[in-house]
């Protein structure tokens, strides 16, 4: 789970174009949007390795938590790893309850954002100045006929991404499951 997605922002004393501006605003909405699917990848193969023992448990599997070939939301993953996390033992004995706590919170955070980066539209003719200059995205949420910005800071995006706890913390799930797997 060594894959980078962050990047170094120009400095702040760079001045931007307005072009340069939108393609950093997509790079790092791109770059999180990966990420993310990284995230999301991991605790499906977290999940499906506690519950699926061999190929055959697949199609059982498939037919009672999966909706009609959807695969479950990144959403759906974190309510369901944050209840084995709580509720088996092997997991509550190796994660006490305040790092289960932040996981879950960690993981609720970025699909926040996660899910504005990948549903709000972000306005890329005429460009806010201010916006540039603060390294700031804007984008607009279309919900039941109301506009709403909504502002990220870019370099707060990038801290998040750069952050390796919540992925160092997924890999310690992923091990376990699989010493679980192994008995």
């Amino acid at each position: 789970m060594s894959a980078s997605f962050g990047f170094d922002l120009p400095n702040n004393s760079k001045e931007l174009t307005d072009k340069e501006y939108v393609n950093l605003v997509n790079r790092i909405r791109g770059n999180f949007l990966s990420y993310v699917s990284v995230l999301d990848s991991t605790l499906t193969v977290i999940i499906s390795d506690l519950f699926l023992r061999d190929k055959n448990d697949f199609a059982l599997w498939a037919k009672t938590v999966f909706d009609e070939d959807r695969t479950a939301s990144f959403g759906t993953k974190i309510v369901w790893i944050s209840r084995i996390m709580k509720n088996h033992e092997d997991f509550k004995k190796e994660i006490d309850e305040k790092t289960r706590v932040k996981i879950q919170q960690k993981l609720n955070e970025i699909r926040e954002i996660r899910n504005d980066f990948a549903h709000n539209f972000a306005h890329n003719k005429n460009v806010e100045p201010e916006n540039v200059k603060n390294r700031i995205i804007k984008l607009y949420d279309f919900e039941e006929g109301t506009t709403t910005p909504r502002l990220f800071k870019m370099q707060e995006i990038m801290d998040l991404i750069n952050d390796p706890w919540i992925l160092e913390h997924l890999e310690k799930l992923e091990m376990l499951t699989k010493k679980i797997r192994e008995n």
